[in-house]
């Protein structure tokens, strides 16, 4: 309300109902966009050694969904994992958010200059620090696909090998989960790998035809 200018609550619901851009703006301010580069790096080192090599023996060029993208750093990771694995692949990274904000930022791909300590030693490398700030190169971004989704009314990408999904659906009512579960279950590919946060668990997994993997890894069996 302080920020357009709004009397009342009533005014400012008057306004929302006839004006697109004040409910996206309304959606954004309502975004947690806390993230970071190789988020959990124990997981992602398991990511690296383990599962990512058994999906590309298996299935060559992926096609990857990055559900919650946020700013970007969790898509970039991916594309620079993808970089050191295969650099020459034709695999996609579907990188999704609810926030427009964030997804302006995340397309820019340019952050500051200190988030460079979040990257392992080994993939720093493939990024840049110019005029103050982190850059990342056209070498990951022609991997990574920006764009809006809902994850509770739009459609999910599909033929999806590895869907990462972390530290977001901890923001969801339980009764909502089970459906969205069901649409990560169908948007995989059988042999596909779902990705979770350290904090969240899927109970019950083989209800949505998934089977532990490791901790925060499940795998599409059927």
């Amino acid at each position: 309300m302080q920020r357009n200018g709004f009397i009342n609550l009533d005014d400012l619901i008057s306004a929302l109902r006839v004006d697109p851009k004040l409910r996206q703006n309304l959606l954004d301010s309502f975004g947690i966009n806390i993230t970071q580069f190789f988020r959990d790096p124990q997981m992602w080192d398991i990511l690296a050694k383990e599962i990512l090599p058994a999906l590309l023996s298996e299935f060559k060029s992926l096609r990857i969904w990055s559900a919650g993208c946020s700013i970007g750093k969790e898509p970039y990771s991916l594309a620079a994992l993808l970089y050191q694995f295969a650099p020459q692949g034709t695999h996609i990274i579907i990188a999704t958010d609810i926030d427009e904000t964030a997804l302006t930022q995340a397309k820019k791909g340019e952050y500051p200059a200190s988030d460079v300590k979040e990257i392992p030693p080994i993939y720093r490398p493939l990024f840049s620090v110019q005029n103050g700030l982190l850059v990342v190169p056209p070498t990951l971004k022609k991997f990574v696909k920006f764009q809006y989704l809902n994850l509770l009314s739009d459609p999910y990408p599909q033929g999806i090998h590895l869907l990462v999904c972390r530290n977001l659906l901890i923001y969801f009512r339980p009764e909502v989960k089970p459906r969205i579960f069901q649409g990560f279950a169908q948007s995989l590919v059988r042999g596909g790998v779902l990705f979770l946060g350290a904090s969240e668990v899927l109970l019950n997994p083989s209800l949505y035809g998934f089977a532990p993997l490791q901790f925060g890894f499940y795998h599409k069996v059927l």
